[in-house]
This record gives C-alpha cells, sequence and structure tokens, in this order.
C-alpha cells in the first residue's frame, strides 16, 4: 500500500477521524455547559494535530502518560473513548478518569497508563519523571510522556524536571504546545527567551522545535524522540507551535486580551472548517447556572 510520510492511506484516515472526534467533542461539551450540565470547560481545538502525532507514536498501555489539561485529543489517539470523555466531562461514576471526582479535562486511564493530574499547573513534570526514572532502573523500554502549555515552563518544576531527567538519561519526552499564551498572558510577558531556547543547556536532552499544525513534521519529531528513549540515549523536549482557537476556558473571554485581527482570524478557522451550522453555540459560551461567560460573536469587531 502507498504511503504517505511513513503512514498509510488508513492510518492518516484514522488519525483525521480522531481529529475531528476530538473537535465534536469541545463543540459539544460547549453545548452541555450551555445546558447547565456541566460547570467548566478547556479545549484541545487548535492542538489536535500535535497531540495526536504524539499519542500515534506511542505504546498505549505501555508507555506511560502524564498529560495535561489540553490534552484530549493525544488521550482519544492513545484509545480513550469520546463516551469515556464525556462521562468525565458529566462528573459520572462511570468515569474511568475519576470516578467523576475530577475536574472536567483532567484526564486519567488506568487500563491506558494516562496518570491523572493535579490542577496545580506544573506538578506532573516531576511525577513522570519519577516514574521514567523508575521504567529505566527496570530497564522495561517504556517511555514517559508529559506535556504542558508554554505558560508552564514558568514553574521551577519544568526546570527541575529537565535537570533530573538530563542527568539520569530518564526515558521521558516533554512536550511543550505553544500557544503563546498562559490564559491571557502572552509568552513576551513571561519568557525571556523561546521555550525552545530556554532548555538549551541541559546535557543529554534532545530537543526539536515543530509546527504543531502539521502533522507529518510533528510526527517525525515524535519518531526521533521515542526511538531515542526506548535506546536509552535520555529525555526529549519537543515545542510544538500550535494555535488556541478557544479562550483558555469557559470562564475566560480572550476579547479582552487578544487584538481584533487574531481574534477574528480564530473566529474564521472554527466557523469555516468545523462549525459552519451552529453559530448559536459558537457566538455565546454560558457557565454554570446559565450564566453568559462570554460571546464569540463575528461581528463583534466589524460593528460600526
Amino acid at each position: 500500500m502507498a504511503r504517505l510520510n511513513g503512514f498509510t492511506k488508513n492510518q492518516i484516515i484514522e488519525v483525521y477521524r480522531k481529529m475531528a472526534l476530538s473537535r465534536r467533542l469541545d463543540e459539544k461539551m460547549l453545548i452541555l455547559l450551555k445546558q447547565g450540565k456541566s460547570f467548566f470547560h478547556i479545549g484541545a481545538s487548535g492542538h489536535e494535530a500535535a497531540q495526536l502525532a504524539a499519542a500515534i507514536m506511542m505504546k498505549p498501555g505501555q508507555d506511560w502518560s502524564f498529560p495535561y489539561y489540553r490534552d484530549g485529543a493525544f488521550c482519544i489517539g492513545l484509545g480513550m473513548t469520546g463516551r469515556e470523555q464525556l462521562l468525565s466531562f458529566l462528573a459520572k461514576a462511570d468515569d474511568p478518569n475519576s470516578g467523576g471526582r475530577q475536574m472536567p479535562q483532567h484526564y486519567g486511564h488506568k487500563a491506558l497508563r494516562i496518570v491523572s493530574q493535579s490542577s496545580p499547573t506544573g506538578t506532573q513534570f516531576l511525577q513522570a519523571v519519577g516514574c521514567a526514572m523508575a521504567c529505566k532502573m527496570e530497564k522495561s523500554k517504556e517511555v514517559v510522556y508529559v506535556s504542558s502549555g508554554e505558560g508552564t515552563t514558568s514553574q521551577g518544576d519544568f526546570h527541575e524536571a529537565l535537570n533530573w531527567a538530563s542527568n539520569a538519561k530518564a526515558p521521558v519526552i516533554f512536550h511543550n504546545q505553544d500557544n503563546e499564551y498562559a490564559i491571557s498572558t502572552h509568552r513576551s510577558e513571561q519568557t525571556a527567551s523561546s521555550i525552545y531556547d530556554i532548555t538549551s543547556g541541559y546535557n543529554n536532552l534532545s530537543r526539536y522545535e515543530v509546527d504543531g499544525s502539521d502533522f507529518f513534521e510533528t510526527s517525525l519529531a515524535f519518531k526521533q524522540a521515542v526511538e531515542r528513549a526506548r535506546r536509552n540515549k535520555g529525555p526529549s523536549v519537543i515545542v510544538s507551535h500550535v494555535v488556541r482557537l478557544l479562550p483558555h476556558s469557559s470562564s475566560d473571554d480572550q476579547r479582552k486580551y487578544r487584538d481584533e485581527k487574531a481574534y477574528v482570524a480564530c473566529q474564521s478557522l472554527l466557523e469555516k472548517h468545523y462549525i459552519p451550522m451552529v453559530k448559536t453555540f459558537i457566538t455565546k459560551v454560558i457557565g454554570s447556572r446559565g450564566i453568559v461567560v462570554h460571546e464569540f460573536s463575528s461581528e463583534e469587531f466589524t460593528k460600526g
């Protein structure tokens, strides 16, 4: 069978199916939020290609994953179903993440070896490194994935984890999904250099910087990083440049800090490619108890 950048046609179709599923779940969850059936949402919209590129290189149920709250597409890539994500979102007892006790988008799955994170951002880094060091001690050839947004790289946990992982040549891959905004704070306001540059001082650490919207480019980086980890050559950090199409969360109004051009561009992408028929959903996001949190009105910046 013919291959495209090393992937078969069926593999590419399956990746696209999972991307579309992740996007549709974001849409459905925001509708349910509007109906008062849940209380909080953080979406993966705009990050799907980078996350699926990572997931396709992992071995579900064998390798370990410490995802962050925006890793919905990554978890789908590992085998989590849409039903399971909705059970978590609706806090149902059958939720495999935590039996309905965790916040929405705090992913966990025992069978897939997805370790649930706590809400304080960055705590997953050192946990992942500890897991990777244990894998190396046991000579298991298992690989550990850990992710975050670029904002969390300002936490000390990130650099402590890089230091320990590099010193121990731990089989861990740090995936930094750089969408430029830590909630409302732009990267330029809290990072002295690029994320790629600030990780340059660690020996044994392999670094990659990719266009996270390019599945093939990102999957090649993960392929090399995973193979390197399995050969006990040390950790890797992959910086994927992505676009956050939705606000940080359902509690956020990105019109207050994104400029008009960026806001309209995100709106255009959402409406053109994914949701041309449900403008009532995309124009309004309503939080718990029916309170309007913010509106996505495409006319907001074009009036008068």
